[in-house]
């Protein structure tokens, strides 16, 4: 029973442990905010990525990371917040798809503009925040 228990909690520092890594804040050690804006109906969300370098794979990583915990906020708020429900969950799966479905051409064009840039130096992308808007 006691080798239980110390497994299990090994276990539970690892995965903190690991947790921490993946979402520790940029170098500079400032994290990038995320704005929240009610718009009427819409919730929107900002991430901005302006201390990311997108044109290397832990900088676009970062700002996945980003976008992740982005929409995970987003739905939670336009959802209801979390009622442990199967519904919630339901709308939680359809609320990330379209928050997500709304960030992947942001990201992908944030990625190539940064590329772009570190390779000729100039870009005819403009320069932006990644911006997620969801009805309440």
């Amino acid at each position: 029973m006691n080798y239980t228990k110390a497994l299990i909690m090994c276990a539970a520092v690892g995965v903190t442990a690991t947790g921490l890594m993946v979402f520790a804040p940029p170098a500079a050690g400032k994290p990038a905010p995320v704005y929240v804006i009610g718009n009427g109906d819409l919730i929107t969300k900002h991430i901005s990525y302006a201390d990311l370098n997108l044109a290397s794979s832990p900088g676009e990583g970062t700002l996945n990371h980003r976008v992740g915990a982005a929409v995970n906020d987003l739905c939670v708020e336009a959802t209801g917040g979390n009622d442990g429900s199967t519904s919630f969950k339901y709308s939680m799966q359809r609320c990330s798809g379209l928050a997500w479905s709304q960030a992947r051409p942001q990201i992908a064009s944030a990625v190539q503009r940064a590329r772009e840039i570190a390779s000729t130096g100039d870009s005819s992308i403009a320069a932006t925040a990644l911006t997620i808007r969801l009805p309440q």
